[in-house]
């Protein structure tokens, strides 16, 4: 996994050990990276390397944590210097600390980045990075500038980056040759890059409203860390992001320059979804139940509704419910607004067999929040278990209606509509979600099959031929890039 990521990061992430002081120049205009690969090729790429990690990897899919991610990413974005560009942030199950972003403004994070950042800020300091990259279209700088190296070594990079999606070790061995002849002119200018990621990631963090010495505090405790590891154990992100003392000072320098700002998001479910990833992480729960015992020991009672919250989900994962339940009706009697505890009773609820106990959770804040996109897939999911589609279909509908789109929401579709035994729709969803998965000859396969069932339907197999044909086009542009 560490070498998928490294192989395509490689093309614009610092890879030197030396920092020098270099001024920050923004693209000039008419840049030629936009004439080399134009924006709509770009996306292509990252969407090809985006279905290709799926196909490699399982993403985390808790609608929870993939809210927060979302909604944290979508506020940066906002805040940055392209908020019109689209963007995809989703979570990788690995406990390293990593974080990557590919063209078209596909960007993930490793679990490990979350669970060593002691605050939201800090999270939101390494995303805000990652999304400069992007915006400034760096991959396709560094596209350029290959391009006025080698026009052979560009296609072998490229190549490369690719092979290492289907075979990781081939992939970054394929890296390494490539880069042996031209280091130094590839180092230069990646650390001229990270550079620029650093001041437009802080410019970024503080329109946001995020303190910016969150920057340089994450720096240079990654760089104590980063002293610990021996060579071949380094994280990933300290050697695609090298931190030194001058990167650090740099970023100190520009983060004394601006007004400190009040907070103003709610920062404590940052600190919820932690506990909650390092839950879904740890192999070892009963080590952790103990671990997050020790620490309620030791913690206020005042300031223990985070311990709390990660104990009860340990407790759950480890099968002691009631015990669970307890401390989770416990943490609502303090704090009766806070969604993820009335998600987490019911999840106890639904482990306990008590279906109609969490439906009625789910139904009262459904009428509070329509459109909250984990407590509308957990309601479904509920939902399906108990057998009643045609409640789930409308929850589904309306997450479309607003835009939503994913592999889960595609796949509760088909559920749903298989079954109330609507065959055509429910492989017409089926098709939608490898699709979005990047599982495009599966995709094609459903919606023949789905024609099939819609015979006699001739608006029906008009749509279902046109989506088709789409596939297809997507088929044919995966094999151009293989």
């Amino acid at each position: 996994m560490k070498n998928l990521i490294a192989t395509f990061i490689f093309l614009f992430s610092c890879a030197s050990t030396a920092q020098a002081n270099l001024d920050i120049a923004l693209p000039e205009m008419g840049d030629s990276a936009g004439a080399l690969v134009s924006p709509i090729e770009e996306y292509q790429v990252g969407q090809s390397f985006y279905w290709r990690l799926q196909q490699t990897v399982t993403l985390v899919e808790d609608p929870e944590v993939n809210s927060y991610i979302r909604s944290l990413g979508n506020r940066l974005v906002a805040n940055s210097d392209d908020p019109g560009r689209p963007f995809t942030f989703f979570v990788v199950p690995d406990t390293s600390v990593n974080a990557f972003a590919a063209p078209g403004g596909f960007i993930g994070i490793n679990t490990g980045l979350m669970l060593t950042s002691e605050e939201e800020a800090e999270l939101a300091s390494v995303l805000a990075h990652e999304i400069a990259h992007v915006t400034q279209r760096h991959i396709l700088r560094n596209f350029e500038r290959s391009k006025r190296m080698s026009v052979p070594m560009t296609a072998a990079m490229i190549a490369a980056a690719l092979l290492g999606v289907a075979d990781p070790s081939v992939g970054s061995a394929a890296i390494m040759a490539v880069q042996a002849g031209n280091v130094q002119m590839q180092l230069d200018y990646s650390r001229a890059h990270e550079a620029e990621a650093d001041n437009l990631g802080m410019q970024t963090l503080v329109n946001a409203g995020f303190d910016p010495h969150a920057m340089p505090r994450f720096f240079e405790r990654l760089q104590v860390a980063g002293r610990f590891y021996g060579g071949s154990q380094i994280p990933e992100f300290l050697r695609t992001h090298p931190i030194t003392v001058s990167r650090i000072a740099d970023a100190r320098g520009r983060a004394a320059n601006y007004e400190p700002r009040p907070q103003l998001r709610d920062v404590e479910q940052f600190y919820l979804m932690r506990e909650k990833l390092r839950v879904m992480s740890s192999t070892n729960m009963r080590e952790l139940i103990k671990t997050y015992e020790d620490k309620l020991k030791e913690t206020p009672s005042e300031d223990q509704s985070i311990t709390r919250y990660g104990y009860a989900l340990a407790l759950l994962k480890n099968g002691n419910l009631t015990q669970a339940r307890d401390l989770v009706n416990g943490l609502i009697d303090l704090d009766d607004n806070r969604l993820s505890y009335h998600l987490a009773l019911a999840d106890i609820e639904i482990a306990l067999g008590r279906m109609d106990a969490a439906l009625a959770i789910y139904n009262d804040f459904q009428r509070v929040y329509p459109d909250d996109w984990a407590l509308s897939i957990k309601q479904v999911q509920a939902l399906l278990r108990a057998n009643q589609p045609q409640r789930a279909i409308p929850i589904l509908q309306r997450q479309l209606d607003i835009g939503e789109s994913s592999a889960t929401l595609y796949r509760l579709l088909a559920q749903a509509y298989g079954d109330m035994g609507q065959k055509s729709q429910s492989h017409v969803w089926l098709a939608e979600h490898y699709h979005s998965s990047g599982r495009l000859m599966q995709a094609a396969d459903q919606l023949r099959i789905a024609a099939d069932y819609a015979r006699g339907d001739e608006f029906e197999l008009s749509k279902i031929s046109s989506r088709l044909r789409q596939i297809e086009m997507d088929l044919a542009m995966m094999e151009q890039v293989r």
